[in-house]
């Protein structure tokens, strides 16, 4: 009997978000929950090759709630109990990956795998099928190609529209949400271009405003109470701001003020330390990391893949 796996509804996401060294594509593997779950141990080692997939094909571990995404779905072509003493299970399944941008549902690529596992439980068959999916098939290979190939597209037709979302962004005062748009923007792409010379601007509002923020609370922190715990406290925020900012002057005056106190207090020195510029670090190099923060501090993205199986 034909038993299918369907990976949809009740959406549990497990994102490995990456970027491609020769595309600088982000990209993540999307497990969502499904009608009948294959076991917890095949599904941790179904998002490992999945996981393996990405960086096998030029792709590193990267940001959060990627756009684009690889998903699976599984059908059981049998399920046999053979032998005994002690008795196997052999499955034979066909899985299924698609890639495409999981929020406007458009799916890009498919392929098809035929796998075969035998164990002496269902849950190790279903590993050992999971382990025949190599991630140097060449049809892997080519659906991740293929998929990278309409990704660089996407940004390359909708370059204009991601530019006015940026400004639209900007003009609320949302820096961060349009420096993670923008950093998204693969560097192989013609939209690149366009964006390049806008990041590091975008940078220097996001990181200024995020310093007046911050140095604002840890001042108000400092002022109602100077005892350790404020100055624990006043510190952390202190020593997470961006040294490239505006108002780091300022943060360095505070931070020295608490770190005397402390010293008095405690007579000893503080392990607290502010964060120093990186002068390997280029200013697109850390606008991007701002952006990715932005990324991984956001609630899972809600997928929309119906209509891809």
């Amino acid at each position: 009997m034909r038993k299918i796996i369907t990976l949809i509804s009740c959406f549990v996401a497990t994102i490995i978000v990456a970027q491609d060294n020769n595309y600088d594509i982000s990209l993540g593997a999307y497990i969502p929950s499904q009608i009948e779950g294959i076991p917890s141990s095949a599904h941790a080692m179904l998002n490992n090759k999945l996981g393996q997939i990405i960086t096998s094909n030029g792709i590193s571990d990267d940001v959060r709630n990627s756009r684009f995404i690889i998903t699976p779905n599984i059908t059981v072509m049998s399920k046999d109990v053979v032998g005994t003493a002690p008795a196997k299970v052999a499955l034979n399944l066909e899985m299924t990956l698609y890639m495409g941008d999981g929020v406007a549902g458009n799916l890009f690529s498919s392929e098809s795998f035929q796998l075969k596992g035998v164990g002496t439980n269902e849950t190790k068959a279903y590993m050992q099928a999971i382990k025949q999916l190599k991630p140097n098939n060449k049809k892997v290979q080519d659906f991740v190609a293929n998929g990278k190939a309409k990704i660089i597209d996407y940004y390359n037709t909708n370059c204009n529209q991601i530019i006015k979302e940026s400004e639209a962004l900007q003009r609320v005062d949302n820096y961060d949400e349009a420096l993670f748009l923008l950093v998204s923007v693969p560097t192989s792409s013609e939209c690149y271009d366009q964006v390049k010379d806008k990041i590091e601007g975008l940078f220097k509002k996001a990181i200024d405003k995020e310093c007046l923020t911050k140095y604002g609370v840890a001042q108000a922190i400092w002022a109602a109470n100077q005892d350790i715990y404020a100055a624990n406290e006043a510190g952390a925020i202190l020593a997470s701001i961006n040294p490239r900012s505006a108002c780091f002057g300022d943060v360095k005056k505070l931070f020295s003020k608490i770190e005397a106190r402390v010293e008095d207090l405690q007579d000893r020195t503080w392990k607290l330390q502010l964060h120093e510029v990186d002068l390997r670090k280029s200013a697109i190099e850390a606008a991007r990391q701002v952006g990715i923060a932005y990324g991984n501090n956001q609630p899972n993205t809600v997928y929309n893949i119906r209509g891809w199986y």
